[in-house]
C-alpha cells in the first residue's frame, strides 16, 4: 500500500525541479562568462524567450502542484512552502532573471530537508483529509479500470497474424507463448511464459454471433476483470483501515469534547468494501458476507460468484461518502471482549494472579483493572519524578519487590522466564471496504 502524504509528493517535485533550475543557472553563467572572454565576438545573448524556455517545465511543475494540493493557509505545509510560493509568484525575466532563479532555487533547497523530516504532515482540516482520501481512491480506480488495456492490445497484436496464418495468408504462424518479461511472442514453453490461449480466455467477456439461422450470445465474466477488482477492494480497504480511518479519528479527537477512537469511525460505504474484500480474499470470490451490503446495492447473491461490472465500479465515485466523512462520529459503546497480546515475567504474573485471587477478581476483571489504572500510575510516577513526593491524600501505587529466592532465569519448576497474558479486556471494534470492472474487455 502506498503511503498517502502531501509532504512526500512535494519532496519529489522539488527534488525533480532543482536540477532543472541549476542547469538554467549554469547556462546563464556560461554565456555571461563567454561574453566577457570574447567581447565583440558575437556571443549569443540569452533572450527573455530563452529564459522562459529554460525554466518553464520546473515552474509549471511547481505551479501545478500548488494548484492540485490546495493547501490550507494556516497549515504546516503551506508555511514550509511559503518561500517557494513567493519565489514562483515573483519570478521575472530580463534583468531580474538571474536573481529570480537564485531565489526560487534557494527556496526549494531550504524546503527539502524540512519535508524529509516528516513522513506525513499535520492535518489542518477535515476537508483536507477527505480530499486526500478521495484522491487516493480515484487514482486506484483509474489504475484498476484501465489496467487491462495493455493485455487487450497484446492479444489483438497476436490474433491478427495468427488468423492470417490460419487463412493461408502467412507462411508461418506467430509464437503461441507470451514471454512475460519481454512482452514478446515465442515458440516454446519455458518458465515465465504463458500460452496465448490462456490470455485469450482471461480477457474473454463472451460474444454475440449472428448467422443466417439467427443470433446467439455466449456470456462470460473475464478472469482479468475479477483479478483487477479483487485487488482494488483489498487495496481500497487497506487505505481506509490503515491510513485514513485513524487520521479521521485523530482529527476529531482533537476538535470535539468527547474521546474519539478509530473504532468510532463507522462508515457503511467502507463497511461494504470490507465485506466484498473479505469474500474475494477468504471465500474464493463467492458471495457470502457481501450478501449484506448496505450502500452498494449491486444484487450480489449468497453462494454465487461475485461478478462486478465496470459501471458498478464507476458508481463508487458518486457514492463516495464525502459529506459523511466530514461529520464528527459519535463515540461507540464498548462491544465484545478482546484478547490482549504480550508477555510478562512469570513471577510477576504469579504474584499478581495470587493477589487477584485473594481479592476475588477474575482474570478479566484483573486485566481490566490493570489497564484502567495504568495511565494514573504513569502520571503518578512522572509527578513524583518532577515534583517530589505526592501530597497527603494522593493515591500512590505500592510496589512490592519480588522475592530474591526465585531464580532470575526462570521459575523453580523450570518454566520459561516469560508467560503470555491470556486474559481479555473490553474494546470497541468494527471496520469496512469496496470495487469495479471491463468486458472482452473494453479499453478504459
Amino acid at each position: 500500500m502506498y503511503l498517502q502524504s502531501r509532504s512526500k509528493r512535494w519532496l519529489g517535485v522539488l527534488r525533480r525541479v532543482r536540477p532543472e533550475l541549476q542547469l538554467a543557472k549554469k547556462n546563464v553563467s556560461m554565456y555571461a562568462e563567454a561574453a566577457k572572454r570574447m567581447p565583440g565576438a558575437g556571443v549569443r545573448v540569452i533572450s527573455e524567450r530563452d529564459q522562459h524556455v529554460m525554466t518553464v517545465l520546473a515552474r509549471d511543475s511547481i505551479a501545478l502542484t500548488f494548484e492540485s494540493q490546495r493547501l490550507e493557509s494556516n497549515s504546516w505545509l503551506a508555511d514550509t512552502l511559503k518561500d517557494v510560493s513567493e519565489g514562483l509568484d515573483q519570478f521575472s525575466f530580463g534583468e531580474g532573471f538571474t536573481n529570480s532563479l537564485d531565489v526560487l532555487d534557494a527556496a526549494a533547497e531550504s524546503a527539502i530537508p524540512l519535508l524529509q523530516e516528516r513522513t506525513t504532515e499535520p492535518d489542518p482540516s477535515i476537508d483536507e483529509v477527505v480530499e486526500e482520501m478521495e484522491r487516493a481512491f480515484l487514482i486506484s480506480l483509474v489504475v484498476t479500470l484501465t489496467s487491462h488495456n495493455v493485455l487487450l492490445r497484446k492479444v489483438a497484436e497476436w490474433e491478427q497474424p495468427h488468423q492470417r496464418f490460419l487463412q493461408g495468408n502467412l507462411p508461418a504462424d506467430v509464437g503461441h507463448y507470451f514471454d512475460v518479461k519481454t512482452l514478446s511472442y515465442v515458440d516454446t514453453a519455458e518458465p515465465g511464459r504463458i500460452h496465448m490461449q490462456d490470455l485469450v480466455f482471461a480477457i474473454d467477456a463472451g460474444a454475440t454471433m449472428v448467422t443466417v439461422a439467427g443470433q446467439e450470445s455466449v456470456d462470460n465474466y473475464p478472469e482479468v476483470q475479477a483479478v483487477a477488482y479483487a485487488q482494488w477492494f483489498s487495496y481500497a480497504f487497506a487505505l481506509w483501515e490503515e491510513q485514513f480511518r485513524g487520521r479521521i479519528a485523530r482529527y476529531f479527537d482533537q476538535h470535539v469534547h468527547e474521546k474519539i477512537r478509530k473504532a468510532d469511525v463507522l462508515v457503511d460505504y467502507f463497511g461494504d468494501i470490507r465485506l466484498i474484500r473479505n469474500d474475494f480474499v477468504h471465500n474464493k470470490g463467492i458471495c457470502k458476507e457481501s450478501a449484506n451490503l448496505k450502500i452498494l446495492k449491486w444484487g450480489l447473491v449468497r453462494g454465487r460468484s461475485i461478478e462486478i461490472s465496470a459501471e458498478q465500479m464507476m458508481s463508487l465515485i458518486d457514492l463516495f461518502p464525502r459529506d459523511e466523512l466530514r461529520n464528527a462520529p459519535p463515540p461507540q459503546p464498548s462491544s465484545e471482549m478482546q484478547r490482549v497480546p504480550g508477555k510478562v515475567d512469570p513471577r510477576l504474573l504469579e504474584d499478581v494472579q495470587q493477589r487477584a485471587q485473594e481479592m476475588g477478581l477474575t482474570d478479566n476483571q484483573l486485566l481490566n483493572s490493570a489497564l484502567t489504572n495504568w495511565p494514573f500510575f504513569i502520571n503518578s510516577q512522572r509527578r513524583t519524578e518532577h515534583d517530589g513526593p505526592p501530597e497527603a491524600g494522593t493515591w500512590t501505587p505500592e510496589l512490592k519487590p519480588l522475592s530474591s529466592s526465585r531464580s532470575s532465569t526462570g521459575r523453580p519448576d523450570g518454566s520459561p522466564p516469560c508467560s503470555r497474558i491470556d486474559c481479555r479486556t473490553t474494546a470497541t471494534s468494527r471496520s469496512s471496504a469496496s470495487m469495479s470492472a471491463p468486458s472482452r474487455m473494453r479499453p478504459g
